[in-house]
């Protein structure tokens, strides 16, 4: 599970970003660079109960960090979800394919961009998302990059999971995460990952492909395993040492948190 404190790592500003209602209720921050921005842009993703600007806002400066490279982005909170206080889970699998939908109609809508140079950027369940979206629409994305993604069969992902299977069983469950909230998640939920399997998803996606994870991550190393499944190219993969799911974000000065970030632009202003 993604897990996020209400602390930030200090970057500076590239760009001033507005919120934007990219559909009913689904809402977003979109971020154009000051100058030099050729319609090049990256859709974020973020992970379970966060929000768009992710753990130690490490989205927000992701994006920020984009700016400042040329390249525009749109991050999106899922309905049902998208907010780091909310405790009561009310989204699906579905609804965040959903959302990922609008915010690309909402994206293609907008003057200057180029529809033919998106990119997609998920992190934990956001990179499942991102995955999943890009299969059934292969031509939507020139370039993918994941942080910490989860691989394989997703529903099988929450069969070690006691809450996960208390609220399959009982309908609900709720659990106490230490330094973060009190978190009630709901059988349809889980039941919504019946079904997808992010290998043959990303078979089904021709562009290029980036995975970064920390060699701490409590999800299994599956890098291998995408690079030899994904079809486009380049395809590569970043493992950073010491770096755990959500690369230490909450670290002073948050130096693994920045690793990840640096690749992450160097990787879209490369294929985008």
């Amino acid at each position: 599970m993604l897990l996020g404190l209400l602390v930030t790592v200090a970057l500076p500003a590239a760009a001033a970003e507005r919120d934007v209602e990219v559909a009913p209720g689904v809402h977003a921050a979109w971020l154009v660079p000051d100058a030099h921005w050729d319609g090049r842009t990256v859709l974020m993703l973020h992970g379970m109960a966060d929000d768009r600007d992710g753990p130690a806002d490490i989205t927000k400066h992701l994006a920020q960090a984009l700016a400042a490279r040329g390249i525009a982005s749109l991050r999106v909170n899922f309905r049902g979800e998208g907010d780091r206080r909310r405790t009561q889970i009310e989204s699906t699998f579905p609804m965040r394919l959903a959302d990922t939908a609008a915010c690309h109609a909402f994206v293609v809508k907008q003057p200057g961009v180029r529809a033919a140079r998106l990119g997609v950027y998920g992190i934990s369940l956001g990179a499942s998302t991102a995955i999943e979206t890009a299969a059934r629409e292969p031509q939507w994305f020139r370039s993918m990059a994941l942080w910490s993604s989860p691989g394989g069969d997703q529903f099988a992902l929450w069969k070690d999971d006691a809450v996960a299977q208390q609220a399959l069983r009982d309908g609900i469950a709720t659990e106490d995460i230490p330094g973060w909230k009190q978190l009630t998640t709901r059988r349809e939920f889980y039941e919504s990952f019946r079904g997808v399997d992010l290998d043959r998803s990303l078979a089904l996606y021709p562009g290029a492909f980036l995975s970064v994870r920390g060699s701490e991550d409590y999800l299994p190393q599956h890098e291998a395993e995408f690079l030899r499944i994904a079809k486009g190219r380049p395809a590569e993969a970043l493992l950073i040492g010491g770096a755990d799911h959500i690369f230490k974000a909450f670290e002073p000065g948050a130096p693994l948190a920045r690793r990840a970030i640096t690749a992450t632009v160097d990787w879209f202003a490369r294929t985008l």
